[in-house]
């Protein structure tokens, strides 16, 4: 990189984990991006909740916790920081798989490395926008996103408040929702209800462990950090256990009077215990769990669910998707934001390389090869958590209780060991000439034996993909 080298601008559009760990990588490489986030920042950075006589800081985002596989994990090295900030947060949790009631199917059991670690969302966004804003990376909020545009030369957004911004490069980072594909492709997706949605929260344990019931079997002094999944037929929910902070969750049917696409901590425990009594009898420690759970901050959010799409980028290549904008799970992938996370490292790596080759002419040639590295994964990684629903709710406890790894969705070995960053280094030569030239390009991030192949949710539904 020359000392001459002119000041290559980068959009982001989307303060959410992979549009701020973009953003750190995009400057580790040498660019000057900003993030635009439609939130306010009192929303983003968090408030105080007052329960009783003691105040607790609760980030605004709600949700409960994100497991992260060790292809994201690594990444934070080149942060140090970040990286230890995340490893002293991270959750050192035993496993245990209980039936619907209760009843113990598995358990204890520790999970391999290579499955990844469990830390609170709201605590991992804190950590990415401290880390964003150490870095003198600009964020700018009440950014109101209506349009993504782009020229030859520039990628573009227009404001709500009508003012249009211009960058060498516009990264869409802005979840399922995200207005871009009106210029990818030229016309938004549609979107399918799963059929399913999942109320979701996190609330410090010291609530919980005020119910003896909970102290007794579940105190961390005794027991250390615990994580709980109860599985029923159509339904399954999960506790985990903390130092500091307790989160719980319950992915059942789909109640559309309630639930929304919307982070907004809005619902009562007595609406979840409500819709949980109505799917039958539950542990009475997840329903005392639920009980505790404090005002404002239990969020319902509905799943959505849409077919693959292989094009992630803008015809003229100035605008890109990473993330949900590109590619959404389910949450029994349980490695959507490891897959947001590869893409933050891979894009901006492919960036530097087009970029060293081409100078800003060569920002196109990267967003297609970044696109075309990372497809053939995220897609079969996405049928992987479409499928493991349909396992979870036809479970033999008996082989269960034989092997516990049927239950505990580790991932393969071509999963964990995956080094995005590398990978982009190693193939981007190839997969540009195959780009330019017409020839398959055929990756090696996806098991030996997968042959990609397009799919939709009815090809799901009948079981017709990922044989």
């Amino acid at each position: 990189m020359g000392s001459k080298e002119p000041r290559i601008e980068i959009l982001i559009v989307g303060a959410g984990l992979a549009g701020l760990f973009c953003a750190l990588e995009c400057k580790r490489r040498g660019f000057a991006p900003i993030v635009l986030e439609s939130r306010d920042i009192v929303q983003s950075v968090g408030v105080y909740l007052q329960v009783g006589p003691r105040r607790y800081l609760v980030n605004r985002i709600a949700g409960d916790f994100i497991t992260l596989g060790p292809t994201a994990v690594r990444a934070f090295k080149n942060w140090p920081t970040l990286y230890d900030a995340f490893h002293k947060a991270a959750y050192d949790a035993n496993f245990y798989y209980h039936k619907q009631h209760g009843e113990v199917g598995a358990g204890p059991r520790k999970v391999a490395e290579s499955f990844g670690w469990s830390i609170i969302r709201p605590d991992l966004h804190k950590m990415l926008m401290d880390t964003v804003l150490a870095n003198d990376i600009e964020v700018r909020y009440l950014q109101h996103v209506i349009e993504f545009l782009e020229t030859p030369d520039k990628g573009g957004v227009r404001l709500s408040d009508g003012e249009i911004l211009y960058a060498d490069l516009v990264i869409a980072a802005d979840g399922i929702r995200s207005k871009s594909w009106t210029v990818v492709t030229g016309e938004e997706p549609k979107t399918y209800s799963s059929g399913s949605a999942i109320f979701r929260c996190a609330f410090p344990t010291s609530l919980a462990m005020k119910i003896p019931s909970l102290r007794e079997k579940w105190d961390i002094s005794t027991h250390g950090e615990t994580m709980h999944f109860f599985i029923g037929s159509v339904s399954h929910g999960f506790v985990l256990i903390g130092k500091e902070k307790t989160c719980w969750g319950w992915m059942h049917r789909d109640d559309e009077t309630t639930s929304t696409e919307s982070w907004s901590a809005k619902l009562s425990s007595e609406t979840a215990l409500q819709q949980l009594d109505g799917e039958g009898e539950w542990s009475s420690e997840y329903r005392a769990v639920i009980d505790a759970t404090p005002p404002n901050s239990l969020i319902h959010w509905r799943l959505v669910w849409r077919d693959l799409h292989k094009d992630w980028v803008s015809p003229k290549g100035r605008v890109v998707q990473i993330g949900d904008a590109a590619h959404a799970f389910l949450p029994t992938s349980a490695t959507g934001g490891t897959q947001a996370l590869e893409d933050a490292v891979s894009l901006p790596c492919c960036l530097r390389m087009a970029i060293d080759q081409k100078g800003l002419d060569g920002v196109p040639t990267a967003t297609r090869v970044h696109n075309t590295l990372r497809l053939d994964r995220v897609s079969f990684i996405q049928q992987i958590g479409f499928k493991r629903r349909h396992a979870y709710y036809n479970l033999d406890w008996e082989a269960v209780k034989k092997d516990p790894s049927i239950v505990a969705s580790e991932p393969a070995k071509w999963q964990y060991e995956h080094d995005p960053e590398k990978y982009a280094t190693d193939r981007f030569e190839e997969c540009c000439n195959c780009l330019m030239t017409g020839k398959v390009f055929k990756n090696t991030n996806v098991p030996e034996h997968y042959t990609f192949e397009p799919w939709t949710i009815k090809d799901l539904e009948a079981g017709t993909k990922l044989e």
